[in-house]
């Protein structure tokens, strides 16, 4: 009985095949996890700046979401670069009434000693010091909104705690009389020049994207300071009524998110995955 074989050319064939079915697949696997990626990136940013918008319905308060690139490592022979886009979401917690040296005093807030910033969100400061010092660590960012709340990014670096400073002030039967007040003590300015009457606020939500994904299209190819992606997003208090009126945005409405991929020539590039939805809607 005669058996017959595969020749050459067939095996060939039937390999070649098969080389095309697999990358074919690879490819198709590979497009399916990049698209569950690039669709949970768009839903935990349209969930980050909903969040926000209700947040400013909720308190009452303007709120200010910035966002910005930062490159975490720089492109050499043996590694790509590292950029990830990073968000910030800044309620406006006072006005400060008095800049003196390195302390920022509100007479009007409630500054009290071992409550940090105003804010419910506070993470624990059993640490403090019991003689009403500043405990100095890592400290926490105090952001400038002035300005149509929070026109442009600026924040210091404030201790983790209010200090008990004492402030001279004119009395009204004339004379100058001494009070205790708190007041929250400058780490490091970061370049902001603070004045009497500016409104300052503190971050309760933080975002970062994971690396590749950048808000925009525009970033640093260096480590240094943050770019700016996106320009922010404001939500008034006064058309936070909770009827989803747009006009509670001012600003951008919507952000752009952006993947970075290498194009024809090897180089990353900037490719638009979506746009944010509108955050405006009525708490339900």
């Amino acid at each position: 009985m005669t058996r017959r074989a595969f020749t050459l050319v067939e095996l060939m064939v039937v390999i070649m095949i098969m080389g095309i079915l697999g990358t074919v697949s690879v490819g198709g696997y590979r497009a399916m996890q990049r698209g569950i990626e690039e669709r949970g990136v768009m839903q935990n940013v349209n969930q980050f700046i909903r969040s926000a918008y209700q947040r400013a319905q909720i308190d009452r308060l303007p709120v200010a979401v910035y966002f910005w690139n930062e490159t975490l490592r720089e492109e050499t022979d043996a590694e790509t670069i590292i950029v990830v886009g990073k968000a910030v979401a800044v309620r406006r917690a006072g006005r400060l009434t008095k800049v003196q040296g390195s302390y920022l005093y509100d007479e009007f807030g409630d500054l009290s000693f071992n409550r940090l910033v105003l804010d419910e969100d506070a993470e624990d400061l059993s640490g403090a010091d019991d003689s009403g010092g500043a405990v100095q660590g890592e400290g926490v960012y105090l952001y400038k909104i002035s300005g149509n709340e929070g026109s442009q990014f600026q924040r210091s670096l404030i201790s983790q705690t209010t200090k008990r400073m004492p402030l001279t002030e004119p009395l009204i039967l004339g004379g100058q009389g001494e009070m205790e007040n708190f007041a929250y003590e400058l780490i490091d300015k970061g370049g902001v020049s603070w004045q009497t009457g500016d409104a300052y606020g503190f971050e309760f939500a933080t975002l970062e994207l994971p690396h590749g994904f950048i808000f925009g299209s525009t970033y640093s190819r260096s480590i240094g300071n943050p770019v700016a992606g996106e320009d922010l997003i404001r939500f008034k208090v006064s058309a936070n009524s909770g009827n989803g009126a747009t006009s509670g945005t001012m600003g951008r409405s919507t952000i752009q998110i952006s993947s970075l991929r290498p194009d024809s020539s090897g180089n990353l590039a900037a490719q638009t995955v979506g746009t944010t939805d509108s955050p405006t809607r009525s708490l339900r």
